[in-house]
C-alpha cells in the first residue's frame, strides 16, 4: 500500500512519498504445537532433576515458556510445572519410606540377634551399627532438600517470565514456593504406608489432586496416619535428647545436620503461607465450619514448623526437665508433677531419672548451691543449643523459659527450706558467724 504526496516533487514542501506497510497477521498457538512446546520444556526439567543442566540452553527454554504464555496457555503450563514437579518428588518420597523400612527392618533383626546373645563385643558392634542407622534417614532427608532446592532455582529462572505474569493474574503460588510447597505436600506428609513411586494410574497429577490427597485437607487423617514427617520429627527429638544426656557421637556434625532440617521446616513454613487460589481451605471446598474446626484441632492448619517441631521440641524439653528436676532434688516427683505431665513424649526424659550427673554425683545428691549452679549450666547448654541449630528468637525465647520455670521457679521453696543445705539455713549460718556479728556491731 502506498501514499502519494502531491508535494513529493518539491523537496522544501515535504514533497518525500511514503509507504505504509500492512501489519503482520497474528497466528495464536493452537493446542496441538502449546503441548508440543511444553513437553520440551518437560524435558528440560527432567534433565535438571537428572543434574544434567549443562546441556540445555536456558535461553531458549526461557523464550519456549514465555511465548506459552504469551499465547494464553498459561494454564497449561503452571499445571504441567505442578505434575513434573509431583512426578520427581513422589519418587523422592518413596525412596524414603523404603529407606526408612529398611532400616526399622534392620534394627528389628540386630535387637533379635542381641537377644539370641552371641557375646559383648557382637552385642556392642550391633548398638553401634543401630545409632548409625538412625541417622541415615535424616541424612537422606537433608540431602533430597538440598537437591530439591538446587532443581527448583533453575527451574524459577526458566519460569520467571510467568512469575511475572500470569502468576499474579491468577493467584497462584510461584514457582519457587511451589515447589516447596509440593516438597511439604508429596515428601514431608508422605504416608509410611504409601512408598509407589507412581502418581497415579494415568501417570500424571494436577493440582486438584494435590490439594484434594493432602493431609491437611483430611484432619482425620493427621490423627490416624503416620507420615515420613512424624517419623523424621522423632528422630530429631531423639537426637537432641542424646545431646541433652552427653551421649551423642560426633555431636557437631550431628546438630549441623538438624540445623539444615530444622531451617528445611521454616522454608517449608514459610512457602506455605498466602492467599493462593490453588490453597483454599477445607471450608471453601465443601467441609464446612466442622471440618475447619476439626483442622484446628488437630493442628493440620499450623505452619509446618511449629505443628511437626516446635510444639513437640517444647513439650519434651519441659518433660526432659522437669523429670531432671525433681531427680535431683531429695523429695522425688510429687503427685503435681505426674498429673500435670501426661505426654507421650516423656519417656524419653524418664531416662534423666536414674543418669548420674556429668560430674558423676547420683541423682537426688545436690545440696541447694549445686543444684543451683546445674540449672545454670542447663540453662547455658541450652542457649547455645539454640544458637547452634539457629532456632527462631520465639522458639529460644519460649525454650529458656522453659528451662527457668522447671529447674528453678517449680522448687524455689524446696531450694529455700531444704534441710542442711537450703538457703535459708546458708543465711542463718552467715548471719550467727562472728564476723558477720563484728560487722553488723
Amino acid at each position: 500500500m502506498s501514499f502519494n504526496n502531491p508535494n513529493r516533487n518539491n523537496p522544501q514542501k515535504g514533497g518525500a512519498s511514503y509507504k505504509i506497510t500492512p501489519f503482520r497477521s497474528y497466528s495464536q498457538m493452537d493446542n496441538t504445537s502449546a503441548l508440543a512446546t511444553f513437553q520440551s520444556l518437560a524435558s528440560a526439567m527432567d534433565e535438571i532433576h537428572n543434574r544434567n543442566a549443562s546441556t540445555l540452553s536456558f535461553e531458549e527454554l526461557y523464550r519456549n515458556a514465555y511465548n506459552l504464555v504469551l499465547h494464553k496457555h498459561g494454564n497449561l503450563l503452571y499445571e504441567g510445572i505442578t505434575e513434573r514437579l509431583t512426578v520427581h518428588l513422589r519418587r523422592c518420597g518413596g525412596r524414603l519410606v523404603r529407606l526408612q523400612r529398611d532400616i526399622h527392618s534392620g534394627q528389628s533383626s540386630s535387637s533379635a540377634v542381641v537377644i539370641g546373645g552371641g557375646g559383648d563385643a557382637k552385642s556392642n558392634a550391633t548398638a553401634g551399627s543401630d545409632s548409625l542407622l538412625q541417622y541415615r534417614l535424616l541424612e537422606e532427608l537433608s540431602k533430597a532438600w538440598t537437591e530439591h532446592r538446587i532443581t527448583m532455582v533453575m527451574v524459577r529462572d526458566i519460569f520467571m517470565y510467568m512469575d511475572r505474569t500470569y502468576v499474579p493474574q491468577q493467584r497462584k503460588r510461584p514457582v519457587y514456593d511451589l515447589g516447596l510447597w509440593l516438597f511439604r505436600r508429596v515428601v514431608w506428609e508422605r504416608s509410611m504406608g504409601d512408598d509407589e513411586d507412581r502418581v497415579d494410574e494415568s501417570g500424571g497429577l494436577s493440582m486438584s489432586n494435590v490439594n484434594n490427597n493432602s493431609i491437611e485437607d483430611h484432619p482425620t487423617m493427621a490423627m490416624t496416619t503416620t507420615t515420613l514427617g512424624n517419623v523424621a520429627s522423632t528422630l530429631l527429638l531423639q537426637v537432641i535428647h542424646q545431646d541433652r544426656l552427653d551421649r551423642l557421637d560426633d555431636a557437631p556434625q550431628r546438630m549441623a545436620l538438624l540445623r539444615s532440617l530444622v531451617q528445611m521446616l521454616l522454608e517449608l513454613a514459610h512457602a506455605s503461607n498466602g492467599a493462593y487460589a490453588d490453597a483454599a481451605s477445607s471450608f471453601r471446598r465443601g467441609g464446612g465450619a466442622a471440618a475447619t474446626a476439626a483442622a484446628n484441632v488437630s493442628g493440620v492448619n499450623m505452619p509446618v514448623y511449629e505443628r511437626d517441631f516446635e510444639e513437640a521440641f517444647l513439650g519434651e524439653s519441659q518433660d526432659f526437665y522437669r523429670v531432671e528436676s525433681t531427680s535431683r532434688l531429695s523429695h522425688g516427683i510429687s503427685s503435681e508433677t505426674t498429673n500435670s505431665s501426661g505426654n507421650s513424649s516423656s519417656s524419653l526424659s524418664a531416662a534423666a531419672n536414674n543418669d548420674d550427673d556429668e560430674d558423676g554425683k547420683p541423682a537426688a545428691k545436690y545440696s541447694a548451691m549445686e543444684y543451683v549452679h546445674r540449672a545454670q549450666s542447663r540453662l547455658q547448654e541450652e542457649r547455645v543449643r539454640a544458637s547452634t541449630l539457629d532456632l527462631p528468637a520465639s522458639t529460644r525465647a519460649a525454650l529458656l523459659r522453659i528451662v527457668e520455670t522447671e529447674l528453678i521457679e517449680r522448687h524455689a521453696r524446696t531450694l529455700v527450706e531444704m534441710e542442711g543445705s537450703g538457703f535459708a539455713s546458708i543465711l542463718k549460718v552467715v548471719a550467727s558467724s562472728p564476723a558477720i556479728g563484728s560487722v553488723a556491731a
